[in-house]
């Protein structure tokens, strides 16, 4: 480069640095503006994300509502939480029922009788000689070699050996009964009920086990299973967990006493699905107008005015506020007989009091406008909505191919931006030599004219003085 752009003007004296940044600064306006329209794509680009994430919850809100499973929620309540509770599966019979619970599900338990516990159960033997100690719980044997000096310590861990174990735990403990013989052996069995009875067949004379007074079958028949009654009818379990009474609910009896177990329609979940729906809708309606109205501070429409999606509010309330007939009683045919109703700008309020009765009275209405009827041939308003939004959302919907044509207009946009960059870039390093050149030509000639001006200066003085002396 012929001289250095920091040097200009310094030869001609004029502000060629200035009269160059001036120039190129009204081209690059031009150039700049490209930057401008790509950053307004990309804010376009990124709200289309922010809408088709909104119309996707919205979708998702729809789709649930589409669902039989929805309308079969179940919600079980009891009247003595300490007699009995229950969980309830969705589907199960919505009733009431009355239980009287007689008798808790037990487990067998044996124990030493007074006389024949011991003072210290680790050195004091239970065995005088050799003896066998065979258990049998329900159809389950196991004998048991008692060595002669066995302590009861010993014994109840020969009787917790998983080996030939039939399903009993032994425990040595201090009931305080008997100061001099405090310590005694208890065998309980692992799990409830008549069926894990335990027998003891043989055993060492000194431990003297016997089954617990109140567990005696002859006295007590059945007294291992839990007992109660349903509606008047009576019934027997191995254990106080009972799923196989009620359909579909599942029972745990805590204690005797009488108690209503009750099954209803799960309405709180229901609201909150549809409730789901029209907040989804709401804000999916607020995102879309905000973004395509005018602000008058900027002066400017949003960025979505000029796309497909400034009209779609209009659409979305054309399906919210869609109709149909599946319900045989036309109690519920619209959104606005759940007690909905839509405001000015598009969204829809809830009277949370009229949307609860609607539930309560017309449930099967109300899951006959969400699910339509297929025999009729009635769509549901859950699956037109669904259906919609889908097709919105989907990798070939409106909002995927919006996004494709803003990039591209982006992409487009970029490389304009850099083919005019780099061509005003070649357009000012010529301008900038030429300056330079300009400069140099000009302090050449500001040169030649200082050096003829003082040459004629000094022809002129020479005149003067000539003329002086001749005279």
């Amino acid at each position: 480069m012929a001289g250095s752009i920091s040097t200009l003007g310094v030869g001609s004296g004029l502000q060629l640095q200035d009269i160059l940044d001036q120039l190129k600064a009204v081209d690059q306006k031009v150039v700049d503006r490209k930057k401008t329209e790509i950053a307004k794509y990309e804010s376009q680009l990124e709200e289309f994300t922010v809408v088709k994430n909104k119309l996707l919850t919205m979708k998702s809100a729809a789709l649930n509502l589409s669902l039989s499973s929805t309308y079969i929620g179940r919600t079980v309540s009891t009247s003595a939480e300490s007699v009995v509770s229950a969980t309830v599966s969705d589907g199960a019979t919505v009733k009431s029922y009355s239980f009287d619970v007689t008798n808790l599900a037990q487990q067998s338990s044996w124990m030493s009788p007074d006389g024949n516990g011991v003072l210290d159960p680790a050195e004091d033997s239970i065995a005088a000689e050799t003896t066998n100690l065979t258990i049998q719980v329900g159809d389950t044997s196991s004998t048991l070699s008692v060595a002669a000096g066995t302590t009861m310590n010993q014994l109840a861990d020969l009787i917790n050996s998983p080996t030939g174990n039939p399903g009993v735990t032994a425990t040595v403990i201090n009931d305080g009964v008997d100061p001099e013989k405090p310590y005694k052996l208890v065998l309980t069995a692992n799990e409830y009920g008549e069926d894990n009875r335990i027998e003891i067949l043989s055993q060492p004379a000194l431990l003297g086990l016997a089954e617990q007074a109140d567990q005696d079958q002859v006295a007590h028949p059945n007294s291992l299973n839990a007992q109660f009654t349903m509606d008047g009818i009576a019934y027997q379990r191995q254990s106080n967990t009972v799923s196989d009474v009620l359909s579909g609910v599942s029972l745990d009896f805590k204690s005797e006493g009488t108690a209503t177990i009750s099954v209803a329609s799960n309405d709180a979940g229901l609201k909150e699905s549809i409730t789901s729906l029209i907040t989804a809708y709401n804000d999916v309606v607020q995102e879309l107008r905000g973004k395509s109205a005018y602000d008058a501070e900027t002066g400017e429409f949003g960025v979505l005015n000029g796309t497909t999606l400034r009209d779609l509010p209009f659409e979305l309330q054309g399906l919210m506020t869609s109709t149909n007939t599946a319900d045989p009683d036309g109690n519920i045919e619209s959104l606005f007989d759940l007690g909905l109703e839509f405001d000015r700008d598009g969204s829809i309020s809830i009277d949370e009091t009229a949307l609860t009765a609607a539930i309560s009275d017309y449930g099967d209405g109300v899951k006959a406008f969400f699910l339509g009827d297929s025999e009729n041939s009635i769509e549901g308003m859950a699956d037109k909505v669904n259906s919609r939004l889908r097709n919105l959302t989907g990798t070939v919907g409106s909002i995927e191919g919006e996004k494709t044509a803003a990039q591209s207009r982006i992409d487009d946009l970029n490389l304009k931006f850099e083919e005019e960059t780099a061509r005003l870039e070649k357009k000012y390093e010529l301008m900038n030599k030429q300056f330079v050149a300009l400069d140099s030509f000009m302090s050449e000639m500001t040169s030649m004219s200082n050096f003829l001006t003082g040459q004629f200066n000094s022809l002129s003085d020479g005149w003067g003085t000539g003329s002086s002396s001749s005279k």
